[in-house]
């Protein structure tokens, strides 16, 4: 069995991800091929289309929500992400089990009270059936039905029992009002069941993500006992072994390239998945840096360069200025910063276009 190092991993994980060379494609193509983008920063899915994608421009995606062909709403790692609408409808009753643990891990009936879960639901729909609503005004409004537990733990079992895709205009780009919710059947036409198979999404996690093991999966979804879904389409894999021993499977025709492919500077948004796709993460990032990323910026906000996490990220904005700074986690080459301050000074104009910019790498 042929023996993959990291270094290649990353290639081909790099190259799937789009992140070796920006790729010419529309947003709902890169989205689809990605199985969604994280969205728990209403910005972060135009930052991961822009490091890309080549001449990815903002209103592109804006107008794609909008229009309804995009939707956000918790799916993979009861996590928001932006998804093509058959795969948040055919993922969703995928990672159903794992929002109902979660729910009853955070709130249950410490948080919830005495109430009946069926009770609560149905009275929740009724509210926003009416209309949308924040989360706020959601918890807020059952809260004076059902007096007894917390509005919050209200509000998020319906989050958990419903599929609430969050509109416009919020959580669009420029936008920083609270989410506005509202049931995916009052946002986009039917059907509302659009059946995905697990072991088609096991293809296309590989596609997109591989050479993986099915704990990578299963960590990058939030679905347990993937095995079975990876037994059933077994013969269409290929099977590599990682540098730790751990058998890694792959599509026979999908991208490998060299470990010495030359990987560009590339600015990640927050919780970017190609960063938390993996049980296994050293393929992108080191545990040590891990560590340093989280603890500096709290969100995965990661520069990469030569493949591999090295930098966090932060933009600070003051009266018609932004400065970029750059906070390496090691000493880096010139020619590193040099590529730096080029990707950084391309992505600080695509953030703030009107601004007067300036990049900042740190000792």
């Amino acid at each position: 069995m042929e023996k993959l190092t990291d270094r290649q991993l990353n290639r081909a994980t790099l190259s799937r991800q789009m992140l070796l060379e920006r790729a010419d494609l529309g947003p709902v193509e890169a989205v689809d091929r990605l199985i969604g983008l994280q969205g728990q920063v209403s910005e972060g899915p135009y930052q991961g289309l822009w490091s890309r994608l080549r001449n990815f421009r903002h209103e592109e995606l804006t107008a794609l929500i909008v229009e309804r062909t995009l939707v956000r709403a918790t799916s993979f790692r009861a996590t928001l992400h932006l998804h093509t609408v058959d795969d948040l409808i055919g993922i969703r009753p995928h990672v159903q089990p794992t929002l109902e643990r979660m729910w009853k891990s955070a709130f249950g009936n410490r948080r919830f009270g005495d109430n009946d879960v069926r009770t609560v639901h149905r009275a929740g729909r009724k509210l926003l059936n009416k209309g949308p609503m924040t989360g706020g005004q959601l918890g807020k409004a059952l809260q004076e039905k059902f007096p007894d537990g917390e509005p919050l733990a209200k509000s998020v079992l319906l989050q958990v029992k419903e599929i609430l895709v969050q509109i416009p205009p919020t959580r669009v780009w420029g936008s920083g009002h609270a989410p506005i919710l509202t049931p995916i059947e009052n946002w986009v036409p039917g059907p509302y069941k659009r059946p995905m198979r697990l072991e088609d999404l096991v293809l296309r996690y590989l596609r997109a993500y591989g050479p993986a093991s099915i704990m990578d999966m299963q960590s990058w979804s939030g679905i347990s006992k993937l095995g079975a879904a990876f037994a059933k389409v077994r013969e269409q894999l290929v099977e590599f072994e990682g540098e730790d021993g751990r058998p890694l499977f792959d599509l026979a025709d999908a991208p490998r390239p060299d470990a010495d492919t030359p990987a560009p500077p590339r600015f990640l948004p927050d919780f970017d998945n190609v960063l938390l796709g993996f049980g296994d993460r050293t393929r992108i990032v080191s545990d040590a840096d891990q560590k340093r990323l989280t603890e500096w910026t709290r969100s995965f906000r990661a520069v990469l360069v030569d493949g591999f996490v090295a930098a966090g990220w932060s933009i600070a904005r003051r009266k018609g200025h932004a400065t970029l700074t750059v906070t390496p986690f090691r000493k880096l080459l010139k020619r590193d910063i040099r590529d730096i301050e080029r990707e950084g000074a391309a992505f600080l104009d695509f953030m703030d276009p009107d601004a007067k910019g300036a990049v900042v790498v740190s000792p």
